[in-house]
Parts: C-alpha cells; sequence; structure tokens
C-alpha cells in the first residue's frame, strides 16, 4: 500500500500537505516531456508523491522511470512550490496543498513508454510549443522558472485568511504512526557572519528556528512565522539554500509521534523586532559561529549542518 493511499483511507478526503517530486525533462535538443495525465486528463510533468524512506530527489527520479520509462543525469534545484494557489482537487475528491519540489536535468536513458496508469501519453516539445499549451498553473510555472534559469525559486510569504495545524488536522486519524510532515529551517545571519540558533527545550538540542508549516500558509511564510514565535525577530526570506527529506530526518517526538521531516531552509535577514525568546519552546538563544556549529552540541546534526554552511554563499542543495 503507498503512503497516499494509507493516509486516506484514514483522513479521507480532507486537505493534507503531501510532498511532490516533479522533474522537467529535457532532451538534447532542449525539449521539454509532457505527459498527459489519466487522473486529469491534461498534460504535466512528470512526478508524484513521496513515499516514507525515501529522499524527494529518489522520488523523483522514481516516479520519472516508472510514468515514462526515461532516466535523468544529475539534477538541479528548480524551486519549491507551496503556495495555496497551487491547492489541488483531485476528481475523486481529495484535497491536497502541494509541497513540490521541482528538479530539472537531461535525459540519460530508457525507452519512452507510458505506464498507461498514470501517463496515457508523453512527447518532448519545444519551449514554444510549451508556452502555447493550457498547462495548469504550476506546472506552467515550474516549466517558465526552469526556462529562466538562476536560483531556485519560491514564492514570497503569503498566508490566507484562515490557516489549520497540519500535525493536529490528521493525528486523530492516525494516532502515532509515522508522517511526513513539512515545514521550514531559516538561517538568521548578523552582521559579523554568525547565525542565530535556539535550543529547543524539549531536548535542549541546538538548531536553527524551525518550525512546520500551516495549511493555507506557503513555506516561505512559515519561515516568517516561526522564526518570530520562537526568537522575536521579524525576518525577510532572502534565499532559498536548500530542501532536506529522506530517512535522515525521521525521529520520534517525546509523545511518541513518528515524523519524518521534509522542507525548505532559507536565507534570511533582519528587519525588525526584538531578540526574545519564546519559554515554551526555547531555553536560550545564542549567536554561534560556524566553526562553533561544527563542533560540540551539533555533532549529531554536523552532516545537515556542513551542507548548509557550504551553501552560505552560492548554490543549493537537495538532501
Amino acid at each position: 500500500m503507498s503512503y497516499i493511499e494509507w493516509l486516506r483511507e484514514r483522513v479521507g478526503q480532507r486537505k493534507v500537505f503531501l510532498v511532490f517530486g516533479t522533474v522537467v525533462l529535457r532532451d538534447e535538443d532542449g525539449r521539454i516531456l509532457l505527459q498527459r495525465r489519466t487522473d486529469f486528463t491534461f498534460w504535466g510533468l512528470p512526478g508524484g508523491v513521496m513515499e516514507p524512506g525515501e529522499d524527494v530527489a529518489t522520488c523523483a527520479r522514481r516516479e520519472l522511470l516508472e510514468e515514462t520509462g526515461l532516466t535523468a543525469g544529475p539534477l538541479r534545484l528548480v524551486g519549491i512550490y507551496t503556495d495555496p494557489k497551487y491547492d489541488v482537487t483531485y476528481p475523486n475528491g481529495d484535497q491536497v496543498q502541494q509541497f513540490t519540489v521541482c528538479l530539472t536535468g537531461q535525459r540519460a536513458g530508457g525507452t519512452m513508454q507510458p505506464d498507461g496508469h498514470e501517463t496515457s501519453e508523453q512527447a518532448f516539445f519545444t519551449p514554444e510549443a510549451v508556452a502555447q499549451m493550457d498547462l495548469p498553473l504550476w506546472y506552467a510555472d515550474m516549466v517558465r522558472d526552469t526556462l529562466a534559469g538562476g536560483a531556485p525559486v519560491f514564492a514570497p510569504p503569503f498566508a490566507a485568511v484562515k490557516t489549520a495545524d497540519q500535525i493536529k488536522r490528521v493525528r486523530p486519524f492516525i494516532g502515532h504512526d509515522p508522517l511526513i510532515a513539512v515545514g521550514a529551517n531559516v538561517i538568521v545571519m548578523d552582521g559579523d557572519g554568525r547565525i542565530l540558533t535556539i535550543q529547543r527545550q524539549d531536548n535542549k538540542a541546538w538548531a536553527f528556528p524551525a518550525g512546520y508549516c500551516d495549511l493555507g500558509e506557503n513555506v516561505a511564510q512559515t519561515a516568517v512565522r516561526e522564526t518570530f514565535e520562537e526568537t522575536g525577530l521579524h525576518v525577510a526570506v532572502e534565499r532559498l539554500l536548500g530542501v532536506y527529506s529522506g530517512p535522515t530526518f525521521n525521529h520520534i517526538h517525546a509523545n511518541g509521534d513518528r515524523v519524518q521531516d521534509v522542507g525548505a531552509v532559507f536565507l534570511a535577514r533582519i528587519v525588525g523586532g526584538e531578540l526574545k525568546r519564546a519559554e515554551t519552546e526555547v531555553a536560550a538563544l545564542r549567536w554561534a559561529t560556524p566553526e562553533q556549529m561544527l563542533s560540540g552540541s551539533w555533532i549529531s546534526r554536523r552532516p545537515f549542518v556542513t551542507t548548509i554552511l557550504q551553501h552560505l554563499d552560492r548554490g543549493s542543495f537537495v538532501c
């Protein structure tokens, strides 16, 4: 049973976050692979829902092969698409807020073969032809951003008038069972190159300001909201440094809830507020140098922290 089948058996058609890995695949002539979906019948990009225990890049490659019969070479992060304007209601009534990670790369092998289950037909189209097609908004934006190149994209912070806690939405139905939950980590730097860190109340571990997305807000808004709630600082998100996913980010909360975290890492600057910890969540605040982060209490998260520090000045990551 797939993750989405398992989840829907328990939560029904309620709106939930789902993590999608999507690929903009180019051929040697720069054309873009599109597939005609069987659920909506429109043309779109290959991709699908991430399963527990896999990372989002593995998900994207798996879905590409399963749906189209093709493989890709190295993949580059195009951006992250989490805005409520991309919400989807499927023909069967299931409601989803997307947490889609879009990657792009060139065809590396395989044989064109629509699976007949999710894909009825497929073809490579020139960018000019794609521009004339009536693609759903999220696919059109992913193609546009791929063709534009540049740094990975994300939507400016946005929240609907009414939002809902994604965890509280589903826990009454799934108990302590594993949940793929989405959120953000925020790297806030001062003028001396130090990074703001928090000591969590629950496990006393040092971490970055972070938290889970609410349904109805995009992940950039999560970054802004959580930073203010935990530290008292207002920040502006400036860059998407990368995306984290995979079994490395599995953990069990103190109450027994099992979670696989997936999220975005943003670089942010302070625009206001006053440094003040949220006493219920944060035991202490401190500014730390990169060297301090790679020693002592940070050692259990060293690979993740190292990856972030390597991309502070340039580039992006998917891990």
